[in-house]
């Protein structure tokens, strides 16, 4: 494996080259993020949890590497499922506007097919490591690829995994979560990916489960900063390069948190980029509306922000936002002209890198976490479009 990146000095805040983009501005220092102006109300028992939990920015940098070893040690069959995630491929291709090169760090090798595995180890870690036991019984909620990747990953390890999914979740995803023999429910109608997270804290406390809450785990940030940041830093010294940006399509944010400590600690001036979909912007304070949009990204509604962006200090992310028509317009274009099927948060994080080397002298590089290869939906839904 790549030699890990650890904890460093304090963080540097640097807002970066030009304005930053975005309709949602970045918290006060110190707060968390978890309500807002006008909110309303509803989803009262995910609100408390994401207050109760929501990480600092010292729980972000503190060691992953022990906590992983504590966890191999009760349970010495997740050794053995290590190999199969992270060293994944770093693949150079034109900016789109041609100025400059994007390096899209490509998660579809993981073993699940998506970066999610990298997410759901560092979960498991953490949930054994602080039972201090193998026999703890898990709940989540997810839309898709992090419920795939924890039901593979809990299956040989006989965990017992409940998954709460959004109403109308695929007929595909319900059926590959049962064969791996995931508990399922799914939350009301209407209410969306908040009501699988709300629905999923009472079903942990209903049957005494140990809540995952992956938009709250600073393991999984601290695991990409370990890990998926030492990677890219590995690959692009190799090549000679510094980064001048990393983007990333944000779900609960800890792949570029991670990545961006990470980066920022080799090249203090890289810029890191929160990609939104322009449908549910960080801290968005409209209701989700089910208008389609990026995968597996966007502001959760109702005001909430992602607690794991919160923690950092404001300006230490520039935000962005992609409609879903350029995302997907971006996913045909990257298969067409470069042979690489991206997801389309993959390819709204490729679109962002591109602006970030685009508007400067020519010749710049910048770095795109692309999630995965995208779902088939995605896919049936790009090629209608």
């Amino acid at each position: 494996m790549t030699t890990a990146v650890r904890p460093g000095p304090k963080l540097a805040v640097a807002a970066g080259p030009g304005p930053t983009p975005g309709p949602a501005p970045a918290p006060a220092p110190g707060t968390t993020g978890t309500t807002g102006a006008g909110t309303g109300t509803g989803f009262a028992d995910i609100r408390r949890v994401l207050a109760d939990r929501a990480p600092s920015l010292a729980d972000l940098t503190r060691a992953f590497a022990p906590l992983e070893a504590e966890a191999h040690r009760l349970l010495p069959p997740l050794a053995a499922l290590r190999p199969g995630i992270g060293d994944t491929p770093l693949v150079p291709v034109p900016s789109r506007a041609g100025r400059g090169t994007v390096w899209l760090k490509t998660e579809a090798a993981n073993t699940s097919g998506s970066v999610k595995s990298r997410t759901a180890y560092a979960l498991l870690c953490a949930a054994v490591a602080s039972a201090g036991s193998p026999l703890v019984r898990l709940a989540e909620y997810s839309g898709g690829s992090l419920a795939v990747a924890l039901a593979e990953l809990c299956a040989p390890l006989g965990l017992d995994l409940h998954l709460v999914v959004p109403y109308g979740a695929s007929r595909r995803l319900l059926d590959q979560l049962r064969r791996h023999g995931a508990q399922i429910t799914t939350a009301r109608e209407g209410t969306g990916f908040l009501g699988a997270m709300d629905e999923a804290v009472r079903v942990a406390e209903r049957e005494d489960r140990h809540l995952l809450l992956q938009h709250c785990a600073a393991v999984g940030a601290a695991l990409h900063r370990e890990h998926t940041g030492a990677e890219i830093i590995g690959q692009l010294s190799g090549y000679g390069v510094e980064p001048v940006a990393v983007a990333a399509g944000v779900g609960t944010g800890g792949s570029l948190a991670g990545a961006a400590m990470a980066l920022r600690s080799a090249w203090p001036d890289c810029r890191p980029v929160a990609v939104f979909p322009t449908e549910a912007v960080y801290g968005d304070e409209r209701a989700p509306d089910g208008a389609p949009r990026m995968s597996g990204t966007g502001g959760l509604g109702h005001g909430l922000r992602q607690p794991l962006l919160a923690a950092f200090p404001e300006g230490f992310f520039g935000f962005t936002a992609v409609a879903h028509p350029q995302a997907v317009q971006a996913m045909r274009h990257l298969r067409r002209e470069h042979g690489i099927a991206v997801c389309g948060s993959g390819a709204g994080a490729w679109l962002a890198a591109s602006v970030e080397v685009d508007q400067g002298p020519r010749g710049r590089n910048a770095v795109a976490v692309v999630a995965s290869r995208g779902t088939i939906e995605e896919w049936e839904h790009a090629a209608g479009s």
